[in-house]
C-alpha cells in the first residue's frame, strides 16, 4: 500500500496527461482509466502492486 501511495503521491499528483484528460473528458473515468492502467507506466506498476494485495 505504501509504494502506491508514494506513486501516486510522486508521479500521478499533477500529471499533465491526467489533468487534460479530465478537462477534455471530465466526469467520464473510463476513458481517464484506461489511459492511467493500459498506457502509462506508472499506471501499470501501480495495477501489478495492487495485484499483489489480492494475492
Amino acid at each position: 500500500m505504501n509504494q502506491i501511495n508514494v506513486l501516486m503521491d510522486q508521479k500521478c499528483n499533477g500529471c499533465k496527461t491526467h489533468t487534460e484528460l479530465v478537462e477534455k473528458y471530465g466526469d467520464s473515468y473510463t476513458k481517464i482509466d484506461t489511459h492511467c492502467n493500459r498506457q502509462c507506466n506508472v499506471g501499470k506498476q501501480i495495477q501489478e502492486l495492487g495485484k499483489q494485495l489480492t494475492n
